[in-house]
C-alpha cells in the first residue's frame, strides 16, 4: 500500500504495527506465579510459592512435578501453593520444575534442592586494588586457598541509602542477601538452560587467587565484598567487606557549541556541534533545575536521573525533545561526561518556549531542493509554526480520506497497546512543528509522488484541516554514474617481513598476504563500497551487480580511505567495488580477480602505510556470508 512510509514514520518511535491477535475478553484466565525459584535445604521439608489467577476457580488448578522428590501439592489456601520436598540423601544439589495448571494456562517455577549441607566455611579473603581513574583490577585471596567464594563490588552510596530505609539491617545482612539473591538468579536461569545448580554457580564464583576487571564511575566509593558459598551455592558464612575508591577521569579537550534550531510551543529541536569523538552529554531542562547551580551539582542532578545513558552521544547530534510548558524558560545544556563525571564545562543555552494559538488554521508551504531516483529531500513551512501537524509522502493519486484512516488508526493502535495515554498524546508524538526539513528514501525510479500535510488538534488529536498535497513529484530512471573509484592492488607485501618489521602492529600476519587498499575518487563521489570476495565472483551467476551492491552496502568496507585485507596466498580471490554520486545513481560494480604470489610480495622497505592500525579490514569473505 502506498502509505507504507507513514506508518514507518510512526515505527520510528514504536515497532511496526503486526497483525494483531483477537482482542482477550473480560473473560480470559490469566494466571502468574510471583517467584522465580524456591531454595530448600537438604533436611527437605514444607515449602509454598504464591500465584495469581484472575477468571479462573482455584478448584480447577493442578500442580505437578515430574520429579518424585517434590509433592503432596496443597492448593487449599487461594494464592498460595504448599508442597513437600523429601530430604536429599547425596551431597549433589538437584534442580526441578513444578507446573501450576489452569486448563490450558500454565506457569512454572524452579526448585533447587542443596545436598548434605556443608559445614560453615570460616574463610578470609584479602582484597588489592590496581586503580587508573575509572578503570578497577580487583584482586581477591581466599584463606583456606580452595575455598568457592562469589566476589563482587557495590556502590557505598547506594548502600547507604538502601540501609536507611531498611531499619535493623546492616551492611553484612544487606551484602549477605544480594550474595543469595545473585547465586539463586543463576541457579534460576542455569536451569532453564540445562544447567545444574553445581554448574551455574561454577559460572559465578572463583576459586583461588583470582582478580576481575570493572569499569565504574570515577571518583566514586564502593564496598568490595566476598563470601564462601557451597558448591551448590549456600553461603557459608557472612561476606568480608573493604572499601575502595576510584581515581578521577581525564578532562576532555572537546569544544561543545550548542545552536537552537527551532523552539516551539511544546518541543526544542537543538544542535550540538563538537571539535572530537569524545564522550558529552545533551539534555534540555526546566530554567528551574538549572539557574543557581554549580556544574558539580548539574553532575550530580545528572547522575540521579535513571534514564542518563540516554542522553550521550559522540560527535554532532541533532534531537527535538517534547517539554510540558509554553511560554517558558528551558536550558539546553551540553557537556564531555564519562563514567559518572564531567570532562568538561557545562555549556548552557536558555530558550523560551512560544505559546499556542488554538484557533489558527495551519497553512502549509513545501519546498523541494532534490529529486534522484530513490530520495526526495526538502522542506516543509507552516503557518502559523506552532501548530502541530502529520507530514510524510504518499504515491500521487492517493486519497485523503485514505490517508487519514491509516494514520489515525496506527495511533489508535498505540493508544490501545498502552504505549500513550490518549490519541492527543500519540499524535503530538508523532506529530510536528514549525519548520521541518524532510529526506525520504526507499522510492522507486520513474514513480510519481506527492508530500503531504494535516493539521492535528492538540486537544483531541484528531484532524483540524483538510489535507494538504504538494505538486506532483516524479523521480528520475536511474543510470550509470560517470563518477568512479579506483583500487589498485598491484602492490602486497609477507605478512612474516611485516611482522618482523612491526611486532606491535603485525604480530598476527605471519603467513598471510597483506593487502593495503587505497581508493582514488574520480568525480561527484559521495559514497563508496569495496570488499575483496572468495572466489571468482565475475563467473558467479549469483553475484549479480546488484545482489554485489546490496551486500557491499550492509556488509562492506564503507568511505574508508585506507585499509587492509590479510589474504591468503594462491587463493583465488575478486577485489569488488562502486560508487555513489549525489544523484543516487551508482557506478559501474567493478570486480578485479586477484591471485597473490608470494615470490612477487613487494619489499618490506616499500611498505609506507602510514599508522598500520588505523583501519583493519575483514579477511576476504564469501558473498552468502
Amino acid at each position: 500500500m502506498a502509505l507504507a512510509a507513514a506508518v514507518g514514520f510512526i515505527a520510528c518511535e514504536k515497532p511496526v504495527v503486526p497483525d494483531q491477535p483477537d482482542e482477550p475478553t473480560d473473560k480470559t484466565v490469566t494466571l502468574e506465579i510471583f517467584e522465580n525459584l524456591v531454595n530448600a535445604g537438604g533436611n527437605g521439608g514444607e515449602y509454598s510459592f504464591t500465584y495469581t489467577l484472575v477468571n479462573g476457580e482455584a478448584e480447577d488448578l493442578e500442580a505437578k512435578c515430574s520429579d518424585s522428590w517434590v509433592h503432596d501439592f496443597d492448593l487449599s489456601e487461594e494464592g498460595v501453593v504448599k508442597f513437600t520436598v523429601d530430604n536429599n540423601p547425596t551431597e549433589s544439589s538437584r534442580i526441578t520444575q513444578v507446573t501450576l495448571k489452569h486448563g490450558k494456562v500454565s506457569d512454572k517455577i524452579v526448585i533447587s534442592q542443596s545436598g548434605i549441607a556443608p559445614e560453615p566455611v570460616e574463610a578470609t579473603f584479602d582484597f588489592s586494588f590496581e586503580i587508573n581513574g575509572p578503570y578497577v583490577r580487583m584482586f581477591v585471596t581466599p584463606d583456606p586457598e580452595n575455598v568457592r567464594y562469589y566476589a563482587w563490588y557495590f556502590s557505598k552510596k547506594t548502600l547507604e541509602e538502601s540501609l536507611a530505609m531498611s531499619p535493623g539491617v546492616d551492611e553484612v545482612m544487606y551484602l549477605n542477601k544480594i550474595v543469595e539473591v545473585d547465586i539463586s538468579e543463576a541457579i534460576y536461569y542455569g536451569a532453564y538452560a540445562g544447567y545444574s545448580a553445581e554448574q551455574a554457580v561454577a559460572e559465578i564464583t572463583l576459586v583461588g587467587t583470582t582478580y576481575q576487571d570493572f569499569e565504574l564511575n570515577a571518583e566514586t566509593e564502593y564496598y568490595a565484598f566476598a563470601c564462601a558459598v557451597s558448591n551448590s551455592g549456600e553461603r557459608l558464612g557472612n561476606v568480608s567487606i573493604t572499601e575502595f575508591k576510584t581515581g578521577p577521569v581525564e578532562p576532555s579537550d572537546n569544544v561543545l557549541t550548542i545552536t537552537a534550531d527551532d523552539v516551539n510551543t511544546d518541543r526544542i529541536t537543538y544542535s550540538i556541534h563538537t571539535t572530537n569523538m569524545d564522550q558529552y552529554a545533551a539534555i534540555v531542562l526546566p530554567a528551574a533545575d538549572v539557574e543557581g547551580k554549580s556544574d558539580k551539582e548539574i553532575e550530580a542532578m545528572y547522575n540521579s536521573f535513571s534514564n542518563y545513558i540516554g542522553y550521550l552521544h559522540f560527535g554532532n547530534y541533532t534531537g527535538t525533545v517534547l517539554v510540558s510548558e509554553e511560554d517558558a524558560d528551558y536550558y539546553i545544556l551540553a557537556f564531555g561526561f564519562e563514567y559518572g563525571m564531567l570532562t568538561t564545562a557545562v555549556e548552557k543555552m536558555k530558550v523560551h518556549t512560544l505559546t499556542s494559538d488554538p484557533d489558527a488554521v495551519p497553512e502549509f508551504n513545501v519546498t523541494i531542493d532534490k529529486v534522484t531516483n530513490y530520495r526526495i529531500k526538502g522542506s516543509i513551512d507552516v503557518n502559523p509554526r506552532t501548530s502541530l501537524y502529520y507530514v510524510d509522502w504518499c504515491y500521487a493519486g492517493d486519497s485523503a480520506e485514505g490517508l487519514k484512516k491509516m494514520i489515525r488508526e496506527a495511533a489508535q493502535w498505540y493508544v490501545d497497546s498502552g504505549y500513550y495515554g490518549s490519541l492527543a498524546a500519540c499524535m503530538k508524538v508523532i506529530g510536528t512543528k514549525g519548520s521541518k526539513p524532510f529526506e525520504y528514501t526507499g522510492l522507486t525510479p520513474e514513480e510519481g509522488y506527492q508530500i503531504f500535510a494535516v493539521g492535528i488538534d492538540e486537544k483531541t488529536g484528531e484532524f483540524n484541516t483538510e489535507v494538504y498535497f504538494s505538486e506532483v513529484i516524479n523521480t528520475p530512471a536511474k543510470k550509470v554514474s560517470e563518477s568512479y573509484i579506483e583500487i589498485n592492488v598491484d602492490k602486497y607485501f609477507d605478512g612474516f617481513d611485516l611482522a618482523s618489521a612491526y611486532p606491535n602492529d603485525f604480530s598476527d600476519a605471519d603467513g598471510w598476504a597483506i593487502v593495503p587498499l587505497e581508493v582514488k575518487i574520480h568525480g561527484d563521489v559521495v559514497d563508496y563500497y569495496y570488499d575483496i570476495y572468495v572466489g571468482d565472483v565475475a563467473a558467479d551467476p549469483e553475484a549479480t551487480d546488484n545482489a554485489l551492491i546490496l551486500d557491499l552496502v550492509q556488509y562492506g568496507n564503507h568511505n574508508t580511505a585506507l585499509t587492509m585485507s590479510y589474504c591468503y596466498f594462491y587463493e583465488d580471490l575478486t577485489l569488488v567495488y562502486f560508487s555513489k554520486d549525489t544523484d543516487d545513481n551508482y557506478s559501474e560494480v567493478k570486480k578485479v580477480k586477484i591471485n597473490l604470489d608470494p615470490a612477487k610480495c613487494a619489499p618490506v622497505t616499500e611498505f609506507t602505510y602510514g599508522s598500520s592500525t588505523a583501519a583493519m579490514a575483514k579477511s576476504p569473505r564469501k558473498l552468502t556470508e
